[in-house]
C-alpha cells in the first residue's frame, strides 16, 4: 500500500485548496465532461452484469478500474449488485464500491477519493500491527508454557480406559462351565435293571422279576399235546430230544 501511495502521490494534481482533480477516463466511452461520464458510470452500475468477474471499464491517474457483479438477497429477492474498485497492489474502494446515484459529480469522484484513503488504511494497519507486536511476547509465553495439568490428565485417561475395560467385561455374555463339552451317557445308568413288582403283594413278600429280552431265550416251547401223542405211542425223552 506504501507503494501504492507514493506512485499516485508522485502523479496527482491538486487545487488550490489541496483537493484532487479527477483524472478520469473511460474504455467504453470518448465523454471527457463530468457531467456525462457520472451518467454513464450509473449506467454502468445498474445494467451490468460480470457474474462474478473483475472488468476493466477505465483508469484514473494510471490505476485500472474495474466493476464486479455480486448476487445480493433485498426483501427475499436476489438482484445484482455492482462494486467499482481501483486495483493496485491492493482492491481499493470508496463508499463500499457503490456509486453515488444521485449526483454524477460524486460518482465520477469515487476512485479519486479510493486513493485518497491509503495513508488512512496504512495508519490502521500500522496501528494494528503494533498492537500485535507488544502482545507477541505475551502469546510466545503462553504457547511454551507448560501445562501444569498434564499428569493429571493422562491419569484420568488411565482411569477410563479402565473402567472401559470393566464396562466391557460387565456387558459380555456369560457362559455356563459344560458349554462346548460334551455330555456323555452314564454307563452304569445303562446297564441298571429294571425291577417290575407285582401288583397286590405286600412289600417285604415282593419277590423280584427281572425282565429280561425275548431274544435271549434259544428254545422252543413244545405243546403239551404234541409230547401227549409222542408218548402214547411209545416215544419217550421227546423233550429232551426236541
Amino acid at each position: 500500500m506504501k507503494a501504492d501511495w507514493e506512485r499516485y502521490d508522485k502523479v496527482v494534481q491538486r487545487d488550490n485548496e489541496g483537493n484532487p482533480i479527477n483524472n478520469l477516463t473511460i474504455d467504453t466511452c470518448n465523454l471527457s465532461d463530468e457531467k456525462n461520464m457520472g451518467i454513464h458510470l450509473q449506467g454502468l452500475a445498474q445494467r451490468t452484469d460480470t457474474h462474478g468477474l473483475y472488468q476493466r471499464i477505465g483508469e484514473v491517474y494510471g490505476f485500472p478500474i474495474s466493476i464486479i457483479s455480486e448476487r445480493v438477497l433485498a426483501d427475499g429477492v436476489e438482484k445484482v449488485q455492482n462494486r467499482f474498485v481501483v486495483e493496485g497492489n491492493y482492491k481499493y474502494k470508496y463508499n463500499n464500491g457503490q456509486l453515488a446515484m444521485a449526483d454524477t459529480h460524486a460518482a465520477c469522484m469515487n476512485f479519486v477519493n479510493a486513493l485518497e484513503r491509503i495513508p488512512g488504511i496504512i495508519a490502521q494497519y500500522e496501528e494494528k500491527t503494533a498492537k500485535q507486536k507488544a502482545d507477541l511476547p505475551i502469546l510466545q509465553g503462553i504457547i511454551a508454557k507448560t501445562w501444569g495439568k498434564e499428569d493429571e490428565l493422562k491419569q484420568l485417561k488411565s482411569e477410563l480406559a479402565a473402567l472401559d475395560r470393566k464396562i466391557a467385561a460387565e456387558l459380555a455374555p456369560k457362559h455356563d462351565e459344560n458349554d462346548g463339552e460334551e455330555v456323555k451317557p452314564d454307563t452304569q445308568q445303562q446297564q441298571s435293571v429294571k425291577v417290575v413288582e407285582p401288583p397286590g403283594q405286600a412289600t417285604d413278600n415282593k419277590k423280584s422279576m427281572v425282565a429280561e429280552p425275548i431274544g435271549n431265550y434259544k428254545k422252543s416251547c413244545i405243546p403239551m399235546a404234541v409230547i401227549s401223542n409222542y408218548a402214547s405211542h411209545g416215544i419217550h425223552n421227546v423233550g429232551r430230544k426236541l
